[in-house]
């Protein structure tokens, strides 16, 4: 995965070795009509794109598209569903703030407090769950990491690690997915209950979402496969991983430290609704499901480095030369897909583009696919509907 200027412009060069959706795709759509379809292609087209579903919404009227690749078949529907990889962390930050309002722990607890005892917490020093929530914890994601998951091992072989530690709690982001995961094992520690039954309990089933963190129980044939496009394998698509396949049902604070980072499967509509729940700072259908103090600390700026701003579980983009407001959401790259999910701060206008692989070539952090989305859509496309 591209992740520097010079790796970025290496990887483009070669993208002409991608698969590409160039006269195999094709659309569903339902509601708003789309003016500037064509122009969308052109960048499914550009960026690789393998199958996707698209929402915009402006606050009045919905388009919704789904888009069909044959060659390999991405089959996108109106009941498919997405691994939506680190869009995951709005609703582990939701279901976190839940907690927060219940009085079962607060933002500045030391996470060590909170986590089953281990021979190696001391490491933990410092490190609060506001730290984890801003990516300010100082933990680095290591391969230790997913060998653990894979092999069932707990947080505390992670722990031991002598590079585990990238600086003091506090000091700088550093995006940490072991940081965020180990937050689903701090809400089953405290609720008692599995990671999966926390987020369906206190995010999903209050919003009415289609969504699970257990993979475990979903139809395979409704999830849309991803593919990376560079470099592309024929035939290794990816629908549910093998840490997928276990179930979470009953919980394990030790060693479920590997979903609340990414392991969300959903739809798009069902992600608009969590947008909205941010947007309107808590409040759901007349509803204060989050208290608006604990939803203003979501959305303000917890933590930045040159290419990025982060509030709790939350993106901020806030780029003059992609548009003059701020949007707040998320991002997901995992397995090849590039997945974006934001909602304009001042207006509530919505952008949401799920795919089953894309160009993982990046402008800073965000990716150039859903740069040019974002664009067309709040530049071109919802300002025709009007």
């Amino acid at each position: 995965m591209p992740t520097n200027p010079l790796k970025n412009l290496i990887y483009r060069a070669m993208l002409f070795r991608a698969p590409s959706p160039y006269k195999i795709m094709r659309h569903a759509a339902s509601g708003q009509e789309l003016h500037h379809l064509p122009y969308y292609e052109h960048l499914m087209v550009r960026h690789h794109v393998l199958g996707a579903s698209l929402l915009l919404d402006d606050g009045h009227r919905r388009a919704q598209l789904h888009t069909t690749v044959t060659v390999p078949m991405h089959a996108a529907q109106e009941d498919t569903l997405y691994r939506v990889a680190s869009i995951t962390k709005m609703a582990t930050a939701v279901a976190t703030l839940s907690c927060i309002a219940e009085g079962l722990f607060t933002l500045e607890a030391p996470v060590a407090s909170l986590l089953p005892d281990t021979p190696h917490a001391s490491v933990m020093a410092g490190v609060t769950v506001r730290h984890l929530l801003s990516h300010t914890s100082g933990l680095n994601d290591l391969p230790t990491m997913d060998a653990a998951l894979r092999e069932g091992r707990s947080y505390d072989d992670v722990l031991a690690e002598t590079a585990i530690r990238a600086c003091e709690p506090g000091k700088q982001l550093i995006y940490s997915n072991f940081g965020f995961g180990l937050l689903g094992c701090i809400l089953e520690q405290a609720t008692g209950m599995s990671v999966a039954a926390v987020l369906q309990q206190r995010v999903f089933d209050p919003l009415g979402m289609r969504a699970t963190l257990d993979a475990s129980t979903l139809d395979e044939r409704l999830i849309m496969p991803i593919s990376r496009v560079l470099p592309y394998h024929p035939g290794a698509d990816v629908t549910i991983t093998p840490l997928g396949r276990q179930p979470v049902a009953v919980p394990d604070p030790l060693r479920h430290f590997g979903h609340t980072a990414g392991a969300m499967y959903t739809d798009a509509p069902s992600l608009a609704r969590l947008l909205q729940l941010i947007h309107h700072r808590g409040m759901h259908e007349g509803q204060q499901l989050i208290p608006a103090d604990l939803m203003a600390e979501m959305t303000r700026q917890q933590s930045a480095t040159s290419t990025r701003k982060y509030g709790l579980g939350l993106v901020i983009l806030d780029r003059p030369k992609l548009w003059p407001r701020r949007l707040l959401g998320h991002q997901g790259f995992a397995y090849g897909c590039v997945d974006g999910a934001f909602i304009e701060e001042e207006t509530g206008r919505m952008v949401i583009f799920l795919n089953g692989g894309a160009s993982e070539a990046r402008k800073g952090k965000l990716g150039l696919v859903n740069q040019d989305v974002l664009r067309w859509a709040l530049t071109k496309e919802m300002p025709s509907w009007t």
